[in-house]
């Protein structure tokens, strides 16, 4: 009897356990975890382009930069197909949406704007109704464009000046509403000769979240269809009298970045190879990033290189953008007249450090340290603070080295080299065989008297 209930409790916790893989590998039918746009930023432009108009940067996850670059490779590859096969999909897309809200967004007027419209009709798509009329606002964006989803920071413009046409004043025959209608009249002027609207952020304050739509399709019963998904809502940015007032980095704001992984590639540049390796970007530093992009400065990467055996590190050309996971740089920087190209087996050391430049504050530019150099199967050279050492260690080295992640929950630290849901399904599989071991005595014990 005991036998039997030690195999069921047992079968029953392998089960649980058996259930949390396959969930945590196959939760749906998308590559990537659908979070929220990140580190929304807004900037005023002043009248750059019209008096209303808005600069707005975000970032994306790792993860999603991550499947984007492997998705840009799998198209240059003409392996498309088989890499979205994977996830039993033949087609992928991301979109942003874009709400705002003019000093209070609860107002009923000019508070939130997002409704079921800015859900897909599953005919028409985002932002109709199941009759085709668009059911939003020239404001209102309800499928804005994704600069590149392979980079960490995005942008994107809005509360643009609109024409003194239905844009402005609506259209009541499609029951597409206009700006003006979203907008009281206490809060902007309309100079309709120059048609120029104005809102005057001295006294008012614009309120901006945004959300992520993945779209994917597949063949269903013979007939591809598209499938929707949304992230939730961001944090608010905002502009005008009640924003924060932005402040600008220093240097001790930027780390040294983290790199991993160098290979030599398959292709060439300039009749030279290009490498590739693995850029890791902290949470900290893709919130400084769209911070400053958003306020109209940039942090990008300066990449360096060298032939094992030389002694300079030479600047070379390649991906310079904030991306997390793979980037490339090419190495005809590397040739000389001693050596006029770079031979594929040639061993590589490579090094890399964030630039930031902002005009509107400083002149010049801001360096981080350089991370550590990495060559050909050797990520573990240690991490380095002074940029004139060639790899040296430093007071740093704990805070910034890379930090492994249990491939089924993707956070926690792995106890003993088994998932914290792995230990909670054991612990509940002793617990029940406890309980009914316990059960069992007392019914014996009953019995006997």
């Amino acid at each position: 009897m005991m036998k039997r209930i030690l195999s069921i409790a047992l079968v029953f916790a392998l089960f649980l356990g058996c259930m949390t893989v396959f969930t945590s590998k196959a939760a749906g039918e998308l590559p990537f975890q659908v979070v929220a746009p990140a580190n929304v930023n807004a900037k005023w432009l002043e009248g750059n382009d019209s008096p209303t108009t808005t600069h707005i940067s975000y970032s994306l996850s790792n993860e999603m930069t991550d499947f984007f670059k492997k998705l840009e490779n799998a198209n240059l590859d003409g392996t498309v197909e088989t890499f979205l096969a994977q996830w039993g999909i033949e087609g992928i897309a991301m979109t942003t949406q874009v709400d705002w809200a003019i000093d209070d967004v609860k107002d009923s007027v000019s508070g939130w704007h997002a409704n079921d419209y800015w859900k897909a009709d599953s005919v028409h798509g985002l932002g109709h109704d199941s009759e085709g009329r668009p059911r939003y606002s020239e404001w209102d964006v309800v499928d804005g464009w994704v600069g590149n989803a392979t980079e960490t920071v995005n942008e994107i413009w809005a509360l643009r000046g609109v024409p003194n046409d239905e844009r402005w004043n609506g259209n009541p025959e499609m029951l597409t509403p206009g700006v003006k209608e979203q907008l009281k009249p206490d809060q902007y002027t309309y100079n309709t000769a120059d048609e120029e609207l104005r809102i005057d952020f001295t006294k008012h304050t614009a309120y901006f979240r945004m959300r992520f739509v993945v779209s994917v399709w597949k063949t269903v019963g013979g007939e591809t269809k598209t499938f929707y998904y949304y992230s939730d809502w961001s944090n608010i940015a905002s502009v005008g009298k009640d924003a924060e007032v932005f402040k600008p980095l220093t240097r001790d704001d930027l780390i040294a970045p983290v790199i991993t992984g160098l290979r030599m590639t398959d292709h060439d540049f300039n009749d030279n190879p290009v490498v590739a390796f693995t850029l890791t970007v902290p949470d900290k530093l893709a919130q400084d990033a769209a911070k400053v992009a958003a306020n109209l400065g940039q942090i990008t990467i300066e990449v360096q290189g060298r032939v094992k055996g030389d002694t300079e590190f030479i600047p070379l050309q390649g991906d310079w953008l904030i991306k997390a996971g793979e980037m490339e740089a090419a190495l005809f920087a590397l040739a000389n007249a001693e050596r006029p190209n770079v031979p594929k087996d040639a061993i590589i050391e490579l090094r890399c450090r964030y630039v930031y430049e902002h005009p509107d504050y400083f002149d010049g530019s801001i360096y981080s340290d350089w991370s550590k150099i990495i060559s050909f199967g050797t990520d573990d050279i240690n991490y380095h603070t002074d940029p004139g050492t060639d790899g040296t260690p430093g007071p740093d080295d704990q805070a910034h080295a890379p930090k492994k992640t249990c491939p089924i929950c993707h956070f926690c630290p792995q106890p003993l080299g088994l998932c914290i849901f792995i230990w909670l399904l054991i612990i509940l599989a002793v617990i029940i065989v406890i309980v009914v071991i316990i059960a069992v005595a007392k019914k014996k014990k009953k019995d006997k008297k």
